[in-house]
């Protein structure tokens, strides 16, 4: 048996293995992290990532906007509970998706408890208090 051909083909399989699982497993990146921090001087932030949404949990003032940026391989639709309907605050829903790099802008006028998902990927939620 020619080894050597054993080899060579075992390695290509394992360079081309490692480049799969690495682009479909990315982090956010520093330079992600740094820009996110940059666009944060006006508004909160929330961001979307390959593993859902951070922070998960967050607390406003009336009257306050949340960014949501999609720093994720996916797409994202940000979108009230409960799905797939949105209607508990039904103004509070994306209507459309964005890709990595895009963003949503929500400006909330009620308070309450309000539960959001990814409309696309709904197992990815988290809550806004608006006091």
């Amino acid at each position: 048996m020619n080894y050597k051909l054993l080899g060579v083909i075992l390695i290509l399989a394992l360079v081309g293995s490692s480049v799969f699982y690495y682009q479909n497993n990315k982090k956010v990146s520093k330079e992600d992290l740094k820009t996110t921090q940059e666009m944060t001087q006006d508004r909160l932030v929330v961001v979307y990532n390959n593993e859902g949404f951070s922070p998960k949990n967050i607390t406003i003032k009336t009257g306050e906007s949340i960014k949501f940026i999609n720093l994720s391989d996916r797409k994202m639709w940000v979108a009230s509970n409960d799905h797939p309907t949105h209607d508990i605050y039904p103004e509070f829903d994306q209507k459309d998706i964005v890709l990595r790099g895009g963003e949503y802008i929500f400006k909330f006028e009620k308070k309450g408890k309000w539960g959001f998902h990814n409309h696309l990927y709904s197992e990815h939620e988290g809550i806004i208090i608006v006091e």
